[in-house]
């Protein structure tokens, strides 16, 4: 339920990255198709036009406000992309109710499967991690093969929703901005427990994807004027699709480039 990536400041550079290990892999269990073309070589081609364009921008997960600026990155996405052709639509994305089965599903999952990676010295890790660790022992074989059972059904219901409404969505990386660096390692050294749920609206959309696999590329095309911090937009595309969620990216790219930004440094 997540997978590793790479950070860039271009979508050409993530397609060439992404080549690398999209290939079938005769010693796995599970090995998705191969793609019919390499991502570098689809950027290549005209992007396509006419799609269907969902977008969210209320947080999935209960509780949590979506900060103004992340709201309006998304409206400036969705409007160079239905100024490059596409059509942007209002349908809703089914979500499951109640959302937080599908948080607590994934949770114990992702907790489990985390706890079984061997630690040369367990006593260095960070004080969350530990406590994700405690309580993926905590949980027992039946709470586990549930818990994978009810992410597999939800996250169905997600995918044919998805399918039924859209090509691509469009969704707020965060519901907020950037935390200043080692604000939340702080938080998570006196309280553990507290800085992972107030991690939530940094992970409120992305966790969708993260539960059904579905490709999602984030771009940072926004910038809080107040702060000047980068605020992001999450593309997603259905499953497979990563030709198309990369291709449909350059649009975002070009209308709203972000390489050439460099923050300023400190002494």
């Amino acid at each position: 339920m997540a997978a590793s990536g790479v950070v860039s400041r271009t979508v050409a550079d993530t397609a060439a990255a992404l080549d690398v290990p999209a290939r079938p892999d005769p010693g796995s269990w599970w090995s998705p198709p191969a793609p019919a073309q390499r991502h570098a070589a689809a950027l290549e081609r005209r992007p396509p036009t006419g799609l269907r364009i969902g977008h969210l921008t209320d947080s999935p997960l209960a509780g949590i406000t979506v900060d103004p600026a992340c709201r309006t990155a998304v409206h400036r996405a969705l409007h160079a992309l239905e100024a490059a052709g596409h059509r942007v639509v209002d349908t809703a994305l089914p979500l499951p109710p109640p959302t937080e089965e599908l948080v607590g599903a994934f949770t114990t999952v992702w907790n489990t499967g985390a706890a079984g990676v061997p630690l040369t010295d367990p006593d260095r890790v960070e004080p969350h991690d530990r406590a994700l660790r405690d309580a993926a022992h905590a949980v027992d074989s039946w709470a586990y093969a549930q818990a994978v059972q009810r992410a597999q059904r939800l996250s169905r219901a997600l995918v044919e929703g998805f399918l039924a409404g859209f090509d691509l969505l469009v969704t707020p990386t965060m519901a907020c901005l950037p935390p200043r660096i080692g604000a939340w390692r702080a938080a998570a050294a006196e309280d553990p427990a507290a800085a992972l749920r107030d991690s939530y609206p940094r992970g409120g959309f992305t966790s969708l994807s993260n539960v059904t696999g579905q490709p999602a590329l984030p771009l940072p095309l926004h910038r809080d004027p107040a702060t000047g911090l980068p605020v992001g937009v999450q593309l997603v595309a259905a499953p497979w699709r990563e030709d198309l969620l990369l291709q449909v990216a350059r649009t975002p790219e070009e209308a709203l480039p972000w390489s050439g930004r460099r923050p300023p440094v400190g002494r």
